[in-house]
């Protein structure tokens, strides 16, 4: 098998796939990815058995063939060659080489019958999402995601299906993130039903969450979504991505989100996030938390830490604010932090009820109107 392809076509390819293989060392082979000819294409894909990636590269095709090459190794050889550069692979028994212009490498592959087979979805499309919206909604959802496995629901993203549009949410108990994806006209019609009505919500692993926002383009329009047997495809431009879905029930999360708030500020973004990463520095090592006090009729809000190690530190920032007495509330200073990040806007509305509630943030266009379709919920230190 020989294939004639460029460097850019080819390292797009291998970026797609290098964070979809596996570093178990009882499985080798799940840290190489298969090279097959197929349809007149180069079809390249890779799988950690929890997601599995599929792409095809237009090139120039001298024979059949299929092995499986140590993803890494490749990746970085191709990644560092001159752009615009042609690549010829070539395949020779257990034996695969790369070469361009100057530079040439040679490594020995695997049996590609060992390479586990990646499901491929049987049906046609149930629906389509909208990239950009999908993109950025993950991008705010992910950095809530719990790591620790001991409740695996948390360890992935919930989404919930709705007439004309989805609820997307992560939590790790200390804080929440939940964006509403809503549906242009058109999107949810009987695929999306029938959808629906096999699947009201799923849970699906935070790394296919992770590789859904990396493969998804400036240029990309929509996201085609397919449901089989337990598993769910996505199709973004020619890139196929199949993962599992978690078992299990996701917490009911609207339950503790607070219908209303007593007390709204609306404040800077850039001054709120500079204030508690001050406080960050100066807070406990032993119970690493902020006080944030919200004085309405002055409108006035403090941020203030102490530790007996390092010293304390006060900002007051000034802002909008509606409510009644003053009231102050202790929060651990990342996930403050994490939420702010996650806003894009020049300013932000922190809304609270007391000392021991979630308390909430949002967006403010440059309009002054509040983006309802995100809100970030961080939980309070109580004591």
């Amino acid at each position: 098998m020989k294939v004639t392809c460029t460097q850019e076509n080819l390292s797009k390819a291998l970026s797609f796939l290098e964070r979809a293989t596996g570093k178990q060392t009882a499985l080798p082979i799940l840290s190489n990815f298969l090279i097959r000819v197929e349809k007149g294409k180069l079809k390249l894909s890779s799988t950690n058995l929890e997601i599995g990636v599929t792409t095809y590269v237009n090139a120039k095709i001298e024979g059949a063939g299929e092995i499986a090459a140590p993803v890494k190794i490749i990746s970085n050889f191709v990644g560092n060659l001159p752009s615009g550069e042609v690549v010829v692979i070539d395949v020779q028994g257990s034996a695969i080489s790369l070469e361009s212009g100057g530079y040439d490498m040679r490594v020995r592959g695997l049996d590609p019958k060992d390479f586990p087979i990646i499901p491929e979805k049987k049906g046609e499309t149930s629906f389509h999402l909208p990239a950009q919206a999908l993109k950025s909604a993950l991008q705010r959802i992910l950095p809530c995601v719990s790591m620790n496995e001991s409740r695996l629901e948390l360890t992935g993203v919930n989404m919930l299906f709705l007439d004309d549009e989805v609820h997307i949410a992560a939590t790790d108990s200390f804080r929440l993130a939940e964006q509403v994806l809503r549906l242009p006209d058109g999107a949810s019609g009987e695929g999306y039903d029938l959808f629906r009505s096999q699947n009201s919500s799923l849970i699906l692993p935070h790394i296919t969450m992770q590789e859904l926002a990396r493969i998804i383009s400036p240029e990309t329009e929509t996201v085609a979504v397919t449901f089989e047997e337990n598993q769910v495809f996505f199709d973004i431009d020619g890139v196929s991505v199949v993962s599992r879905i978690i078992n299990g029930k996701y917490p009911d999360y609207k339950q503790i989100l607070p219908k209303e708030f007593a007390y709204a500020a609306k404040l800077s973004r850039e001054e709120l996030l500079r204030a508690v990463r001050m406080a960050g520095v100066f807070a406990s090592q032993m119970s690493g938390e902020m006080l944030v006090s919200v004085s309405p009729d002055s409108g006035e809000v403090l941020v203030a830490a102490r530790s007996s190690e390092v010293g304390e530190n006060r900002t007051v920032i000034h802002g909008e604010i509606s409510g009644g007495e003053p009231v102050q509330i202790l929060f651990n200073p990342r996930y403050v932090i994490d939420g702010l990040n996650a806003i894009s806007t020049d300013s932000v509305y922190f809304l609270l009820n007391s000392p021991s509630s979630p308390a909430g943030f949002r967006m403010i266009g440059s309009d002054g109107v509040i983006d309802q379709d995100y809100l970030y919920i961080a939980m309070p230190i109580r004591k």
